[in-house]
């Protein structure tokens, strides 16, 4: 004699064959949803001419990955110290990372060598247990697989995997070597001097796009001379002509960038609206194309 499902048992296996489904549904949203940002964020896909890396450890470096041109490799070493942005002085490189950790601000990363090298860093990676490195050494190796899609990171998927294909496609004959010994002065207090590099590298890095815009900025500040013109040979390091550093008393709480319409769709102003983090405004500048009033960012990257 057959036995017949009882329809109460025949509802609840249709309930959960329906729950699985829409869990399923919303799994795939959320997978496309993921990928979908990671693929409109992925600074490869932006159209920059460079890409501005820095792998913080035991042995950081720092690459400029062009895609047509000259690769660059700058290896620091934990020893010499550097002007920390954000008010915290000088601090040896193999200890940016504790104070990354300790402030828990791992942008601080990003910040320094973007400042040391007058560039606008794009990624950096950094070991998820935080050390003071004290040896000296400054290996000139490629990132490994294990550094690149392991290590914490503010690169998403989509960049994670375009920077292993990059890699895994060159060796170090491929990369430029950058000297930095004649900018570290001698002894134990080595300080690197990031002017002395600015000078003599300024246009190593810069992005062939936004010199092509033919953009200027000008940069307006409250209070410190100094902090804008590290700001400003940042700006510069990438190709972008900073035409006047001007001190203006009135006080705003967050940066903003003002242009023209036509200017504003630019990938300069896009860059440097993405970069910073300002807020945007359509208005009239006079002395340049393009104003960037500091307000916060006088705080986030002051430099003693």
């Amino acid at each position: 004699m057959s036995k017949t499902k009882s329809p109460t048992f025949a509802k609840a296996s249709a309930g959960k064959q329906n729950s699985k489904v829409i869990i399923l549904i919303f799994l795939s949203i959320c997978l496309f949803y993921y990928l979908f940002k990671s693929i409109t964020s992925s600074v490869f896909l932006k159209g920059r001419d460079k890409i501005n890396v820095v792998f913080y450890g035991a042995n950081t470096r720092f690459y400029s990955l062009d895609r047509k041109n000259i690769n660059y490799l700058l290896s620091f070493s934990n020893l010499v110290k550097v002007i920390v942005p954000g008010g915290y002085g000088k601090y040896k490189v193999g200890a940016i990372g504790k104070l990354a950790s300790l402030e828990k601000k791992p942008d601080i990363i990003r910040k320094t060598f973007s400042a040391m090298t007058s560039t606008l860093v794009d990624l950096y990676f950094y070991q998820k247990k935080t050390n003071i490195y004290y040896d000296n050494s400054n290996l000139k190796q490629i990132p490994t697989f294990m550094e690149i899609l392991l290590t914490n990171s503010n690169a998403n998927l989509v960049d994670k995997l375009f920077l292993f294909y990059f890699f895994s496609s060159n060796n170090k004959e491929n990369f430029q070597t950058i000297d930095l010994d004649p900018f570290e002065s001698g002894g134990n207090n080595s300080i690197f001097d990031h002017n002395s590099f600015y000078k003599k590298f300024q246009g190593s890095f810069f992005q062939k796009t936004y010199r092509s815009d033919d953009i200027n900025v000008q940069i307006v500040y409250t209070k410190s001379y100094k902090t804008a013109q590290i700001i400003g040979q940042m700006i510069e390091g990438e190709g972008i002509r900073v035409v006047d550093l001007s001190n203006d008393d009135k006080v705003i709480s967050s940066c903003l960038l003002i242009t023209g319409k036509n200017i504003s769709t630019t990938k300069t102003y896009q860059r440097l609206a993405d970069f910073f983090k300002c807020k945007t405004q359509i208005g009239e500048t006079t002395v340049s194309d393009i104003i960037l009033e500091l307000g916060d960012l006088e705080k986030e990257w002051s430099v003693n």
